[in-house]
C-alpha cells in the first residue's frame, strides 16, 4: 500500500483523543472491533505500535503520542473545511464577490443588516481585486468597479463616483500651502482603484514641484496611509465617508473630478440567477442606489 490509509488515520485520531476504542466506534457508528482493525492496519503501514493495549483500556505509546500530536490538527482542519463547504440547501446559498476595499466597508455598514433581513440565505463572500469574469469565478453576483456597463452581463450601476484629495489634519498643518492647492514638497498616494492624480493635476493646473509618490494596491490602504500622515490620497465619497465624518481625514482644498470607474452589480444574463441571489441583488440596489438605510 503506497498511500497511507486515511480511514485508519481517522479511527486512530478518535481513539487517541478519547483513549477509548468504544467511544471512537460510537462516533463513527461502527463496532469497536472495526476501529481496532483500522488501527492495526495503520500500525502495519507505519511500522510501529501506536497503542499499549490492556484488557479494558488503551494508552498511547511514545511514538503514537508524537504521531497523534502531529496529525490531529490536520484531521481537525479537514473536518472543519468539509463542514464549512457542506451545502444543505443549495437554492439558499448565494456566492457574492466583492472588491477588497468595498468588502471592508460592507462588513460593518451593510452585512449585519443584510443578514438580519435575510437570515435564511447562506452568504459566501469572496473578496478579490482580480477582475475575473463572473462565469469564470463561479459567483452568483459580483460587485465590480467598471468604467461603463459590460454589454455581456446584466449590469446595475450602484454608485457613481467623484474623486477628491484627502489627508490627515496633521499633514495639512505640516503643509499649510495645501489649503491653496499647492502640492509642492508633498507625497501623492496612488492606488489601483482611483488612478486619477495625473488627470486631476492637469485639470486643476496644480503646482507639483518636488512631489514624491507612494503606491498602494488597495484603495483602503491608500486612505489608511493618508490617515497616518504619509501624504495625500484621492478618495471617493463612499470609501472615505466615515473617516471624513470622524475627521480622521479632511479635504485640504477643493478639487473634484469624475472618477474613471464606478461601482456596478453584475451577473450573467443566462441562465437567470436563482431567487435567493435576486433577493440579495434587490437588497443591495435598495441600500445603495436608492440610498435606503437598512441598518436600523
Amino acid at each position: 500500500m503506497s498511500q497511507p490509509p486515511l480511514r485508519a488515520m481517522q479511527c486512530f485520531c478518535l481513539a487517541a483523543h478519547h483513549l477509548s476504542l468504544k467511544r471512537a466506534a460510537h462516533e463513527l457508528a461502527v463496532t469497536p472491533g472495526a476501529v481496532s482493525q483500522q488501527v492495526k492496519l495503520l500500525e502495519h503501514w507505519l511500522g510501529f505500535t501506536l497503542f499499549h493495549r490492556q484488557a479494558r483500556s488503551i494508552t498511547l505509546t511514545e511514538a503514537g503520542n508524537s504521531y497523534f500530536r502531529r496529525i490531529a490538527p490536520l484531521m481537525d482542519e479537514l473536518v472543519n473545511i468539509s463542514h464549512s463547504v457542506k451545502q444543505t440547501d443549495r437554492t439558499r446559498v448565494v456566492r457574492l464577490s466583492l472588491p477588497p476595499s468595498f468588502a471592508m466597508q460592507c462588513m460593518s455598514r451593510y452585512l449585519p443588516a443584510l443578514r438580519r433581513d435575510h437570515p435564511d440565505i447562506e452568504l459566501r463572500l469572496h473578496a478579490s481585486a482580480m477582475p475575473l469574469a463572473v462565469e469564470e469565478s463561479g459567483e452568483d453576483i459580483a460587485l465590480r468597479y467598471l468604467a461603463c456597463a459590460d454589454s455581456a452581463l446584466d449590469c446595475t450601476r450602484l454608485l457613481h463616483f467623484e474623486v477628491f484629495p484627502v489627508c490627515s489634519p496633521a499633514y495639512l498643518d505640516a503643509h499649510p500651502s495645501l489649503a491653496a492647492g499647492k502640492l509642492d514638497g508633498t507625497t501623492l498616494i496612488h492606488d489601483i482603484l482611483h488612478q486619477d492624480w495625473h488627470r486631476l493635476l492637469q485639470a486643476q493646473g496644480l503646482s507639483t514641484r518636488d512631489t514624491r509618490s507612494l503606491h498602494c494596491d488597495q484603495a483602503m490602504l491608500a486612505l489608511q496611509a493618508a490617515e497616518s500622515g504619509l501624504g495625500i490620497a484621492l478618495a471617493d465619497p463612499f470609501l472615505s465617508r466615515e473617516a471624513l465624518h470622524e475627521q480622521r481625514l479632511i479635504i485640504p482644498f477643493e478639487a473634484r473630478l469624475e472618477a474613471r470607474r464606478h461601482l456596478f452589480l453584475v451577473h450573467r444574463r443566462h441562465p437567470p440567477i436563482r431567487p435567493a441571489a435576486a433577493q440579495v441583488k434587490d437588497w443591495l440596489v435598495s441600500a445603495l442606489v436608492q440610498g435606503i438605510d437598512r441598518r436600523q
